[in-house]
Parts: C-alpha cells; structure tokens; sequence
C-alpha cells in the first residue's frame, strides 16, 4: 500500500455529530478506513459515492448510516479519478456545455420528427377509432361558430340553391358510388351549404359532411359544373379521409404534450371549433384530397385537367381585384377544409390534375 493513495477524510458514525479524522484507500476491492479507534472495511459496491459538483460537499455514504467527507475536495476529486471511481458519464456529461449542447440539438430534433412525422402518424391512427357521432358533434359547432364569426347568410336565391343542389347531389352520388368498398369506411351523408364569406370563391368541408360552397365560388363557376364537381371531389376528399378530424387530434395532441410540460390542457377541447377554423391542411393531406377529387371526376366522366380553369380564374380575379399573386406553392390565409385558397394553385398540383388526363389516354383542355 503506497501512501500516496491515502486520503484524509472525516468521518461520521451516523449516529453523533462528531467527525472523526480517518485514512482511506483502496485493497483488493474493499474501501479501507483507518484511524484513531477505528479500523473497517466496506466493499466498493456498498458505497454511495455523491455527485460532483463545482461547489458542493464531496461525500460518500454506507448503507449503515455512516458517512465520510472530504477534508480537501481537490484531493478527493484526484484520489476518487486514480481508482477510476470519479463522477459517472451522465455525471459530466450535464456538467460539460459541449454535452449539454448536443443534448439539446437532438433533444430539438426528436421534437421536430415528432411534430413533422409523429403527430401526423398518431393522428392517421387514432382518427379512425373516433366515433361518426364526435365528428357530427365537431362539425356543428364548428359551423356555428363560423356562421357568427365570419360566414354570412346566402344572397343566392333559394331557387338556385335548390337547382345546384340537384345538380350536385347527383355528381355525389355518382363520384361516391362504390367509395366505402374501396376505403372500408362509409362516409357521413354529404350536405352542401351555401354561404357568403371574406375568403372569396372557396369551399371548405367538415367533418360532419357538411360541405359549404361560398357565393362567390358559385360566381366564378356558374357556367363550368365540370369545375366545381372537381371542387367538390376535393372537399369531399377530406370528408372520407377524415382530415379535419386528423388536424384536430394533430393539435390536440400538440396541445395536451405542451399542457404536460407547462401545465394546463382544460382547454384544448373546448377550443375545437376555433382549432377548426384557424388550422391548415398539410400538403400530404391535400395530395389525399388532390387524389380523391381525380376518382371522383373521373366516376362523373370529368377530365382532371379542367381544373386548370379554376386555377386561372381565380388567378384572373385576383389581378383584377388589384390583389399580388403569392409565391407558387404559398399556403397564406389558407384555413382548413378550403379546396384551394384565393391565389392560384402551385405548379405540382396543376400538373398532378393534368397528368390524369395523360394516364386516361385524354386530351388536356386548353386554358379559357
């Protein structure tokens, strides 16, 4: 035994107050304490070594009460490194700011992939356990919220409502026909609304079913049903992939993951109609959507490709309302369940519609 490696220490029976000035080392595997009246030997696997840290106490406990402390943290820290007994990894890892840095990158990238591609996986999972009744219940009150925040009443005249529910209501039994054998799931029944709004020629859907088509949507469609079919295959496509009930369980998750890290979630379902009002279909979502208003025109024996119309007038009536056409691919302003926002679409999306047309063996009409 080399004196090299003895350390001076204090230490306390567990049961006075009094230090006791000891020696310790370490032989064949046993923590050796020896001083005045004292002699013990305690196995390295029995002792509670403390935490390091810049400023605290360095101590050590036994599983019968006793303790001993540094006389000089220094020399403890060096004497506790010589037997490889010093702080664990973790121990200097938080201690280190290069380790706590990299701890906090991947902390923040495991909660991007979790917002980015969990939450959007959690929601596709869960919204199918959800019962129609929930989504009946959402629905309405979304309505009823948007209708006294920002819908009005239709200036259409209850004769043409009536002639374009006609008219639709066949195009959705037809596109329809066949849907729920081909995703396993029957759809709620379809139930268009007419409305007056701020967000121009738009449409936006439910998860009730309830589809509302805006004045000014009809306005700028009135003489190509073909288009608006294609408008409503969109929304309907929400309706039958559940997307408004998909980005609802997205922002309640979202919500009650914040609320347990800071505290209250009462809120977040009494919040859900405005969740409904203000929250965005993601681009997969709307590439779903994109996807089941093409098998729907084309059940109505529609060419995808007419779309293009839609797209240039909207982009028409925007220049000529004096308006800045947005980046391509902008989703400003665009609030859930509205087939396409009042600027004109991106190019993938025209093309995706164009190419269907291509795929069917169809001429892709001119642009008006």
């Amino acid at each position: 035994m080399s004196s090299s490696h003895q350390l001076s220490v204090a230490y306390f029976d567990g049961l006075t107050a009094r230090a006791q000035p000891v020696l310790m080392w370490v032989e064949r595997g046993m923590l050796q304490l020896s001083g005045p009246g004292l002699i013990r030997q305690v196995p390295l696997n029995k002792v509670q070594w403390s935490e390091r840290t810049r400023h605290g106490a360095r101590l050590a406990h036994f599983t019968d009460g006793g303790t001993i402390q540094a006389v000089n943290p220094a020399d403890w820290d060096s004497w506790l490194d010589h037997h490889d007994l010093g702080a664990p990894l973790s121990t200097r890892a938080h201690q280190s700011w290069r380790w706590t840095m990299l701890a906090t990158t991947v902390l923040l990238m495991v909660a991007v992939m979790g917002y980015w591609w969990g939450l959007p996986l959690a929601a596709r999972f869960v919204a199918p356990l959800i019962p129609q009744a929930v989504s009946q219940q959402v629905g309405r009150a979304t309505l009823r919220a948007m209708d006294e925040q920002w819908l009005k009443p239709s200036q259409l005249s209850q004769q043409e409502q009536a002639r374009w529910r006609v008219s639709l209501s066949k195009a959705i039994a037809q596109g329809l026909d066949g849907a729920s054998a081909d995703t396993n799931a029957t759809p709620p029944p379809i139930q268009l609304q007419f409305r007056q709004a701020r967000i121009g020629p738009n449409a936006f859907a439910l998860p009730d079913g309830n589809i509302v088509i805006t004045d000014e949507l009809i306005g700028l469609l009135h003489d190509r049903e073909d288009v608006l079919i294609g408008v409503l295959g969109h929304e309907i496509g929400h309706i039958t992939g559940r997307h408004g009930l998909r980005g609802l369980i997205q922002a309640g998750l979202l919500g009650v993951i914040s609320s347990v890290a800071f505290g209250d979630f009462s809120t977040v379902l009494a919040s859900a109609p405005v969740l409904m009002g203000q929250l965005a279909y993601s681009r997969d979502l709307e590439r779903e959507a994109d996807d089941a208003a093409i098998v729907f025109m084309h059940r109505n024996h529609v060419r995808p490709s007419v779309m293009s119309v839609f797209f240039q007038r909207i982009k028409d009536e925007g220049q000529h309302k004096g308006h800045a056409a947005p980046p391509a691919g902008d989703d400003t302003d665009k609030r859930i369940g509205i087939a396409f926002s009042s600027h004109p679409a991106d190019a993938e999306r025209l093309a995706h519609f164009t190419s269907a047309d291509i795929d069917k063996g169809l001429e892709a009409p001119a642009h008006p």
